[in-house]
């Protein structure tokens, strides 16, 4: 199995709301670094040296391969509509967290758009094995859910449970049965976009339905991340997608850890109140009220009380 990722300076920092340099993406991905996995990343010139020096403290630089490409060249035409749009459009108005960067950054949406145009540059160069994982450069956030990097020296393999022979979604939630649109302007996230899993013969259909739906969200005048865009193709091709139901924001990683690894990988017991305080919010919105102080109760205690660390076992 290999992992694919990228990685491009956008200028962060520059936004307000989003003050993450690149100092500290480089340290969120040093945390799962030592997986053993073949992985290939894409960058620009600069950053090279920097993630193979990374990847060489793992003894893994022979298991690297850091392809430095123009970040514009993916898919120039969809980076032109995603521009023009932004200029033209207020991708801010009415969306429930105006503030976000993918409200307010064309190259934040472009790089999560060409998720998989990077996995089938990959193919055609003839580097990747029959599975392929896409893993964000910044997924779990240094130690938003794993939180022991010194445990991530395994090598990831698919399990049973997926589907060989549709391109694997994960979402923190059992269904979304609202429009495209509703969740674009509450920006409530029902795909998450960290992690993707095909085999090989799948990911050029995958970008090709990424083609798809940018320019019919560009026809709209929007924009946005590729987590919407990933609603759009999975209810256009249901019979090309599979989603599969996660507890937390990163423990789909779990779908591909050999079960006795599984169980002694460390995790952030206070990551629980934050999805917990998500239901409520829905629950409120649904007026089930039960359901809401159910929440509020393992919420006080997920937050106030039990902040250690935990065993996924």
């Amino acid at each position: 199995m290999t992992i694919v990722t990228a990685f491009y300076d956008i200028k962060r920092e520059e936004l307000d709301d989003f003050k993450r340099d690149n100092e500290k993406y480089f340290e969120y991905f040093s945390f799962w670094a030592g997986l053993k996995n073949k992985l290939i990343v894409y960058t620009s010139a600069e950053f090279k040296e920097k993630i193979l020096n990374i990847r060489a403290k793992f003894g893994l630089e022979n298991e690297t391969v850091v392809i430095t490409k123009e970040l514009e060249s993916f898919d120039e035409e969809g980076l032109s509509l995603m521009k023009t749009t932004f200029e033209n459009y207020d991708q801010s108005l009415n969306r429930a967290y105006p503030d976000n960067i993918e409200c307010k950054s064309y190259l934040y949406c472009y790089i999560m758009y060409i998720k998989p145009f990077c996995v089938c540059d990959a193919i055609k160069r003839g580097l990747c094995d029959e599975e392929i994982i896409w893993l964000d450069f910044g997924f779990n956030h240094g130690s938003d859910y794993f939180t022991n990097s010194s445990q991530f020296n395994f090598k990831l393999e698919s399990k049973d449970s997926l589907n060989k022979e549709k391109i694997n979604f994960f979402s923190v939630k059992d269904k979304e049965e609202t429009s495209v649109a509703n969740v674009y302007f509450s920006m409530q996230t029902y795909i998450m976009g960290g992690l993707l899993y095909a085999k090989k013969e799948h990911w050029d259909i995958f970008k090709e339905d990424m083609k798809e739906a940018l320019r019919a969200f560009v026809s709209f005048n929007i924009v946005d991340d590729d987590q919407v865009m990933f609603l759009w193709i999975l209810r256009k091709y249901p019979q090309r997608y599979s989603v599969h139901k996660t507890k937390f924001w990163f423990d789909s990683l779990l779908y591909f850890v050999p079960d006795d690894i599984a169980k002694t990988l460390s995790i952030r017991g206070v990551q629980k109140y934050k999805l917990i305080k998500a239901k409520m919010k829905e629950d409120l919105k649904k007026r089930t009220y039960l359901s809401f102080f159910k929440a509020f109760f393992s919420y006080l205690y997920f937050k106030f009380i039990n902040k250690k660390e935990e065993k996924l076992c």
